[in-house]
């Protein structure tokens, strides 16, 4: 049964906690919201509790490997602050395998985030809020590896499934060899690096923040504009998704997600995205 709660708009991103007592500070983590507390209402699956489905690992936008280690992190925060705002005193974090998280097939929770690319196909799915973050497709290879735009098509590439990586790859890119399928990014990072695939392509961000810790073993060499970016799902047709999406715009208005993005997404990635070179589809 759904219990309306004021305050807050659904765009949040997860850590599972407690039900604390009334009376208790809100607990989100290393997080420091400052939008206005209790200036907008849900309806939520569970009272006082924001539940968010997403995917882990996602470091950087969730900076821990499991729910509750989860203490901050872009969508993390993001979501405190819509918890803030909401005046709710907890995140729940739904984990699930990217198949299942962009299937659609997951129940009972109130928005999922999981740097999700808005296309014309999810929306038949979901809802979207309008987008958050803007979303390129990034091409990462072992350092000094004879790949280039030219001759990407013909090399071995690794996809995410689900990904709109993969999507692209098969649809627009068309290799000549059929690309391998992997269930996460560490296992596609990890297939990399043993040679495996020549290269793997995926969210910009998402290769930048999966490969910044090898040492520079892993280069994001090139990305693919796509004039596209992360939305923040709610059930389709659920009552919050106006409430979402207005959120989102006052937090792009107000600098939240600015700040955000500079706390913890340039400082993981290593460079700034848009300093990696734009190639044109050969």
């Amino acid at each position: 049964m759904k219990h309306s709660i004021l305050g807050a708009v659904a765009v949040a991103a997860l850590l599972a906690s407690p039900a604390m007592a009334d009376g208790v500070a809100p607990n989100y983590g290393n997080c420091a919201p400052t939008g206005t507390a209790g200036s907008i209402s849900l309806t939520t699956v569970e009272p006082d509790t924001l539940t968010v489905a997403t995917v882990l690992p996602n470091p950087g936008w969730y900076n821990g490997v499991s729910p509750t280690a989860v203490q901050d992190g872009y969508e993390y925060c993001m979501a405190a602050e819509i918890a803030h705002r909401a005046g709710l005193k907890n995140l729940k974090l739904m984990n699930l395998a990217w198949d299942q998280y962009i299937s659609g097939t997951a129940k009972d929770y109130d928005v999922a985030i999981a740097s999700t690319t808005i296309t014309e196909a999810r929306k038949q799915v979901f809802d979207f809020s309008q987008p958050y973050f803007g979303s390129n497709l990034g091409v990462a290879v072992k350092a000094g590896a004879d790949v280039t735009a030219e001759t990407l098509r013909s090399k071995r590439i690794g996809v995410l499934q689900g990904n709109m990586g993969s999507d692209w790859v098969v649809n627009t890119l068309k290799p000549e060899i059929q690309p391998s399928l992997y269930q996460s990014q560490p296992d596609m990072v990890t297939a990399l690096m043993a040679g495996q695939v020549d290269a793997i392509v995926s969210d910009t961000t998402l290769v930048l923040s999966a490969t910044s810790g090898t040492k520079g073993a892993i280069a994001v060499i090139g990305q693919f504009a796509l004039d596209q970016g992360y939305g923040v799902i709610t059930p389709k047709e659920s009552a919050n998704t106006a409430t979402v999406d207005a959120v989102v715009s006052d937090m792009i208005k107000d600098g939240t997600l600015t700040t955000l993005s500079a706390n913890y997404l340039t400082p993981l990635f290593g460079a700034d995205p848009n300093s990696v070179p734009l190639w044109q589809k050969p």
